[in-house]
């Protein structure tokens, strides 16, 4: 039921849509899906020779979930199959739906945060602003990133699995987590409501991305910048 319940923005109008209503939010245009990844622990899996890779930074077992979605808080995309040593940049790279960006075969921008590289079609903050208009951009992106942040928390306190762990082997993990994404989506279509749990377990830290930002990345950032900031 992934692909009947997990849908991204296609068709010009599904995109422009998306597009306005996260524009409402903070001004921030052109948006098609906020992205972030999130750690789901693993609790006494059998991990074989491979154990190693799903350690992550604060030293868990975890599969390390890329997770998209709109500003109704819908997810938009779901990949379940990385490891927890995993970076979040990583993860997006191989992803299809980062390798149809890249391609230029969708519309629209990601919303991502500082661990993630600057790229034409994925925004990132300033690292060190300068003007009015680069401080107004800083302050208007992590109100419209924020969505995916609350999603994390919203399927975390939905499904416990997802909070304390998950008993089965990796394969079998990734599956459940796939399943929790639909079921939420669903329980969003219902309006069934929401409650955050406030005890969650923080996700690892993520490091800034480090490297010099590509220049059409720099382009169309400051343009942006420029025409709405």
């Amino acid at each position: 039921m992934k692909r009947e319940y997990v849908k991204f923005p296609s068709t010009p109008e599904e995109v422009a849509t998306t597009q306005q209503e996260f524009l409402d939010v903070a001004g921030f245009p052109q948006v098609v899906s906020a992205v972030d990844c999130t750690h789901v622990l693993m609790k006494g899996a059998k991990y074989g020779d491979n154990a190693y890779a799903y350690v992550d930074r604060n030293r868990n077992k975890s599969i390390n979930v890329q997770l998209m979605c709109n500003s109704a808080f819908r997810i938009t995309n779901v990949v379940a199959r990385w490891p927890g040593s995993s970076h979040d940049s990583r993860i997006l790279r191989h992803s299809t739906i980062g390798q149809e960006f890249d391609a230029g075969r969708r519309d629209g921008i990601l919303i991502g945060d500082g661990g993630y590289g600057l790229k034409p079609w994925l925004l990132t903050p300033i690292s060190q602003p300068r003007t009015p208009a680069e401080y107004a951009y800083n302050r208007a992106h992590p109100r419209t990133r924020v969505f995916i942040e609350q999603v994390n928390g919203q399927i975390k306190s939905k499904f416990m699995c997802l909070k304390i762990g998950i008993r089965s082997s990796p394969k079998e993990a990734c599956r459940t987590i796939v399943a929790c994404t639909v079921l939420f989506n669903i329980a969003k279509e219902l309006r069934e409501p929401f409650i955050i749990d406030d005890n969650l377990p923080p996700d690892p830290p993520v490091e800034d991305f480090q490297g010099q930002p590509p220049a059409d990345g720099v382009i169309v950032r400051d343009q942006i910048v420029r025409d709405f900031f």
